[in-house]
């Protein structure tokens, strides 16, 4: 029978190393995230109102808080609380909209940042 506290989206490699490795930089990806940080600094104060940061603060809480938090990693990576299973999609639907990654990719990502 397998190990039930293996951790099954990891392959082991025998030269790699949690402590030796590279920075790449990608130039791309820095203008991506430079041109939405110069639109959000541009276009952020034309369009503020209070009813928009008040929807803000709403979704980024739902989001971040019962998504993330509660639906991704304290139940569907730890499960260590118990829910209905309508409930648990909810929740791990709310953690998706975050846009990190899907189910799979943040079970793969935590795995490789706590077990690396």
């Amino acid at each position: 029978m397998d190990d039930p506290n293996a951790v099954n989206s990891l392959i082991e490699t025998p030269d790699a190393s949690p402590v030796e490795g590279r920075v790449r930089w990608s130039p791309l990806l820095s203008l991506w995230n430079g041109g939405m940080l110069g639109a959000a600094l541009t276009l952020g104060p034309l369009t503020f109102s209070l009813a928009a940061l008040a929807i803000f603060i709403a979704t980024t809480g739902a989001t971040l808080l019962l998504g993330h938090s509660v639906g991704f990693h304290r139940r569907l990576i730890h499960r260590s609380f118990t829910c209905p299973l309508w409930l648990e999609r909810i929740l791990v639907w709310f953690g998706t909209m975050v846009g990190m990654s899907g189910p799979h990719g943040i079970i793969r990502t935590h795995d490789l940042r706590d077990w690396a």
